[in-house]
């Protein structure tokens, strides 16, 4: 699907982080010291954020939205729609979003809804509050993007414990004077390559799903727990990433030399750089931020936008957003950001 939608802009960009922070190299005892620094050096993870055992994904979203209403003055009444972006929901039901807008103290006629997605989930967000905003159904949308996925790790598997963190972000989308530009793809054939195979109603969890099994790297994890295959998804990234980002730079008439920024899924440093050497795209003008932070989920492009968009060192005018990951699902948005702003992450 690839769409130009008009008069949207993101208006303000927040994140929020928990403040236990975990060092990789504290993991030298658990997998030994050599097998750390072959992760760190391969993903370019140093430490991460993991949230509290109490605090879930809406919970680090509703603060930053709440820091955001506040820094930009928002009257609430004037907020009539909500995106709940999140493999790491509350419950099973009722949906997030409604909890959140009560929760948030929206008016009642504000439009909720969960978009169960992950490292492409910020571009379905954004794609459905800009879809909504030019029906003239709503006026002021917020996007709140976050995940737990530390809860879905198993401490026993190395290859993702040491890769991912949690974070909760807020986006406040509105009416504006330039267009966005959206093309979004899905490949539901690699639906096992990024997956938690049981305790949904297809699988639901037994005995059996909850065998601690390890794999031929060491790395253990029962079928309730989290399983990726790096190579598939670093092959499925390094053929297709680039691919949707240059059809959509087409079709939206911008010539890659005119991008002022490239705001990638920080899934880890090498993937990046190589999706970046496929766009043959200026390093100067992909941020990477995942040695602090990690790989974030739905959360890693508005986390990067607001770590280092606040320092003005970017050409804003013209922005690439790019998402792809768990589904198979990948997608980009183009957008003038030049009069967005950006709150640094907090962790208040």
């Amino acid at each position: 699907m690839k769409t130009i939608i008009p008069h949207i802009q993101i208006k303000a960009i927040t994140s929020w982080l928990p403040t236990n922070t975990i060092e990789m190299i504290s993991f030298n005892s658990l997998y030994g010291e050599s097998e750390v620094r072959n992760i760190i050096r391969t993903t370019g993870v140093e430490r991460v954020r993991v949230a509290d055992k109490e605090m879930t994904s809406a919970d680090m979203c509703q603060k930053a939205a709440e820091h955001l209403i506040e820094k930009e003055n928002i009257d609430k009444s004037t907020i009539d729609g909500l995106v709940f972006v999140s493999q790491t929901c509350d419950y099973i039901l009722p949906a997030t979003s409604i909890c959140l807008q009560d929760r948030l103290g929206l008016s009642k006629d504000t439009i909720c809804i969960d978009v169960h997605y992950g490292c492409s989930g910020y571009i379905y967000g954004l794609f459905l509050a800009a879809t909504w905003i030019n029906s003239g159904m709503c006026n002021n949308v917020l996007v709140l993007a976050g995940d737990t996925t530390s809860r879905m790790i198993n401490p026993q598997d190395k290859s993702l414990r040491m890769v991912f963190g949690d974070c909760g972000t807020a986006s406040l989308v509105c009416k504006g004077t330039e267009p966005m530009g959206f093309h979004i793809q899905s490949d539901g054939s690699g639906a096992d390559r990024l997956i938690v195979p049981a305790g949904g109603f297809r699988q639901p969890i037994t005995a059996e799903t909850s065998e601690l099994k390890y794999d031929e790297d060491n790395n253990g994890r029962t079928q309730n727990d989290l399983y990726m295959d790096g190579m598939a998804i670093f092959n499925f990234a390094i053929t297709q990433v680039h691919k949707n980002v240059n059809a959509l730079l087409e079709l939206v008439g911008w010539e890659r030399e005119q991008v002022g920024l490239f705001a990638l899924h920080q899934a880890n440093r090498f993937m990046v750089n190589y999706v970046r050497k496929k766009l043959k795209a200026r390093a100067e003008l992909v941020p990477i931020n995942v040695e602090n932070y990690g790989n974030t989920g739905p959360s890693t492009i508005p986390l990067l936008l607001s770590d280092v968009c606040p320092q003005g060192r970017y050409d804003l005018s013209k922005v690439v957003m790019t998402g792809f990951g768990v589904g198979l699902s990948w997608g980009s948005v183009t957008a003038n950001m030049s009069e967005t702003h950006f709150y640094e992450p907090i962790n208040k």
